[in-house]
């Protein structure tokens, strides 16, 4: 609830453009706000770039023969994906780092990786396509698989952290 809060002072701040006004961290020191927001957005912005990157390298290098429209790809970078969110937010917890590594791995590398845009798309053109009962096995499957991803996940980083 402090970070929370924290937060809500550091967009007040930064909307009065009150940069030098310094937050508490968890550890003690005063950092000023826009320093905070500064190595925050790194932390997304590194993430991000390794998890569009990764998903890119899935999607050239995976190659699957089949005459079904399904749309498998997006299917098993979502499910991974939904899988080590569960993990990593269970596993990171109670991690010093919590925030830097939720920032880096669940907002920045989880967020470019998974795909609920290509998803929604893939989903809108076999549709279109004329691919009705296709699309709404997409629908039924990538949401049970991602549901169910997400449980184990979370079971998983329950058992090792």
């Amino acid at each position: 609830m402090a970070m929370q809060l924290d937060r809500m002072r550091l967009i007040t701040a930064l909307i009065k453009n009150n940069k030098d006004c310094p937050i508490k961290l968890p550890s003690g020191e005063e950092m000023p706000y826009y320093k905070l927001l500064t190595k925050d957005l790194l932390f997304v912005i590194a993430g991000g770039a390794l998890g569009s990157a990764l998903r890119y390298l899935v999607s050239v290098f995976t190659h699957y023969d089949t005459s079904s429209p399904f749309p498998y790809k997006t299917l098993i970078v979502n499910v991974v994906g939904c899988f080590l969110a569960g993990f990593v937010m269970m596993y990171i917890e109670h991690h010093a780092r919590q925030d830097q590594l939720r920032l880096f791995l669940l907002i920045g590398f989880l967020g470019a990786f998974t795909t609920f845009s290509t998803f929604s798309l893939e989903t809108m053109q076999l549709y279109q396509a004329g691919h009705l009962r296709t699309a709404l096995w997409n629908i039924i499957v990538s949401t049970i698989a991602c549901l169910g991803a997400v449980s184990a996940g979370l079971w998983a980083g329950i058992s090792v952290r």
